[in-house]
């Protein structure tokens, strides 16, 4: 037949319209079916694929997942990361009221007796820094008796969206610099640059106000880190230890951020931590093809603590170093900062 095929005429297109349509009228049904066969999930089937996704058991330094999600999903992603190898999950609390919703869920969640370790933070974004009181500060303070919280924050700078401005933005981070500093607590903090046009310092300014409030640097993780080599030698140099997530395995996006972690790869060592920062920084293709997704049971794109092993995995590529004894040394390094115990992961569990 010829590439050239003739184009059906105005009658023999309303023919084959009239047919599909007197097919579907036949089996009404069958749509509804093939779309619930297509959707359809074999637990045991992404038991499997995530136990062969794991690497070494790794803890999630940052999810957002309190208030994007009822209890029943948490618990479906906890459980499902916890098969993948995840040991330990940290919950990060940017307002007063997801605090809270952490600490409830904690709670909740301890009282299951799953072998995950489920740990949130209390603080105030600087998105949010405009809401900040002192009544705040006393709610934080308040919540940071709860055995279940690891870290105050997170907290800190943002340069680049400026929801409050920066002045108010300054006094909130300080503020609660100065809480972590009188509790004695480890401190979870977020520093975004403004990413067009001209700088506008916030790595510089972040350093400063943690070095004004007498914070042990250990005791500090500036998380997400997404920015240059200059800006990763800022942190380097005051020695915080830096979170890393998904983003390092986005394309596109990280070329500047791989380059500073391959520069400065043999002074980040013992300062690492990964997180998902889910459901955001989902990693790309190279590290989470469409099968491996399915496999593993991923849906609509969205990030979970079960995708800790491919961020562990970018962040070894990044650094020129083998995945497991990556996952080792960020692994261990959580355990001190947030003060997890030595529990293995995997519940057991096929749901």
């Amino acid at each position: 037949m010829s590439a050239l095929a003739a184009k059906p005429s105005p009658e023999e297109i309303e023919r084959r319209r009239r047919a599909k349509q007197a097919e579907r009228a036949a089996n009404p049904k069958k749509k509804v079916v093939q779309q619930a066969q297509k959707k359809q999930r074999d637990p045991a089937e992404e038991a499997k694929a995530l136990r062969e996704f794991r690497i070494a058991p790794l803890i999630d330094a940052g999810a957002n997942l309190q208030s994007r999600g009822s209890y029943d999903d948490v618990v479906r992603q906890l459980r499902r990361a916890s098969i993948a190898g995840v040991a330990a999950v940290v919950l990060t609390g940017c307002d007063v009221d997801g605090s809270t919703a952490g600490k409830d869920f904690c709670e909740r969640w301890a009282s299951e007796g799953s072998t995950l370790q489920l740990g949130f933070t209390a603080g105030v974004h600087p998105h949010d820094a405009s809401k900040f009181t002192d009544d705040t500060l006393q709610k934080l303070e308040a919540l940071a008796t709860s055995p279940f919280c690891v870290a105050l924050g997170e907290c800190g700078l943002d340069y680049d969206r400026m929801f409050s401005p920066r002045d108010v933005q300054l006094a909130a981070f300080r503020a609660q610099c100065g809480l972590a500093k009188r509790l004695g607590r480890s401190l979870f903090v977020h520093v975004r640059e403004k990413e067009e046009g001209e700088a506008l310092g916030a790595y510089r300014d972040a350093v400063a106000v943690l070095t004004e409030a007498q914070l042990k640097p250990e005791k500090v993780c500036v998380h997400c880190f997404t920015g240059s080599v200059d800006e990763l030698a800022a942190l380097v140099e005051f020695g915080c230890r830096v979170g890393f997530t998904g983003f390092l395995g986005i394309a596109k996006r990280s070329g500047a951020t791989r380059e500073a972690v391959a520069f400065h790869k043999d002074r980040l060592a013992g300062r690492l931590l990964l997180e998902t920062d889910a459901p955001f920084m989902m990693p790309d293709k190279a590290y989470l093809p469409s099968s491996l997704q399915k496999r593993l049971g991923l849906r609509g794109g969205k990030n979970e603590p079960a995708v800790l092993p491919a961020v562990c995995r970018a962040l070894a590529d990044a650094l020129g170093r083998d995945a497991v004894d990556v996952a080792r040394e960020t692994t261990e390094a959580s355990r001190t900062f947030f003060g997890f115990d030595d529990a293995s992961s995997d519940d057991g569990s096929d749901d």
